[in-house]
């Protein structure tokens, strides 16, 4: 199947930027996909669960932080996942896929600044993030073997690590508990690194992992993240 993820970074569907996101993300043919910090109604038909809509910043209209796409119907949603979470940056489904029913957890982890100049403005660095990832380790911790997982997003880290705290990066790798791999480790558009990434859990692989380019023909940028896409398939063996 194929699996993509994107921080459209708030393009409307109907600017010429967000026109151009989608038309890049239909070549791709995702059978899911998750987009960042985008709006509710910015991808065509399908089967569509959001995050809540409250993620701690003012409200506006139709913004989500975490959209997870499918063209199959899901079940068991959750937009909470753990009351440790900063809400509104969570969304979780099972839904039927070419390899079968798979769960997808899709993250929106905040940036090192989040409420710390803008927003609250009652954080430290790092602080918001580093409470999403105590929330992630306690989810990915419950789950269950039965159902092969994928979690993607935005990490809002480089991995391997580039300029993230040592501690702050331990405390990422840390919450995947030795379970999960990560398809976009060491991932490179031009000479930035992936921060938007696709990991999966052991009974899973993935092929193909290519960046999806954020910039035109006249050399612009449609958003400040680069996507991911890959092709994630059954194990060898499972």
């Amino acid at each position: 199947m194929r699996v993509l993820t994107w921080n459209v970074q708030w393009k409307l569907p109907t600017s010429s930027a967000g026109q151009e996101l989608l038309k890049r993300i239909k070549a791709e043919q995702p059978q899911v996909l998750c987009l960042t910090e985008t709006y509710d109604d910015f991808l065509p038909a399908g089967h569509q669960i959001d995050s809540q809509a409250d993620y701690g910043y003012p409200l506006t209209p139709g913004k989500r932080k975490v959209i997870l796409w499918s063209r199959n119907p899901w079940e068991l949603v959750d937009q909470i996942g753990s009351e440790q979470l900063p809400p509104g940056r969570f969304v979780s489904g099972t839904t039927e896929t070419p390899i079968g029913s798979v769960r997808f957890i899709g993250v929106c982890i905040p940036w090192r600044a989040a409420h710390v100049s803008n927003g609250r403005r009652d954080k430290q660095p790092w602080e918001d993030h580093l409470a999403y990832l105590s929330g992630l380790a306690d989810i990915l911790a419950r789950i269950d073997d039965d159902v092969p997982t994928v979690v993607l997003g935005d990490f809002n880290q480089r991995i391997p690590r580039r300029w993230s705290p040592p501690e702050v990066y331990e405390k990422l790798i840390n919450a995947f508990g030795g379970r999960f791999h990560f398809a976009s480790q060491g991932l490179k558009f031009g000479s930035h690194s992936a921060i938007e990434h696709i990991a999966f859990t052991e009974d899973l692989q993935a092929s193909d992992v290519r960046p999806l380019s954020n910039i035109t023909d006249d050399g612009s940028e449609l958003s400040d993240h680069f996507g991911v896409v890959a092709t994630v398939s059954k194990a060898s063996g499972r």
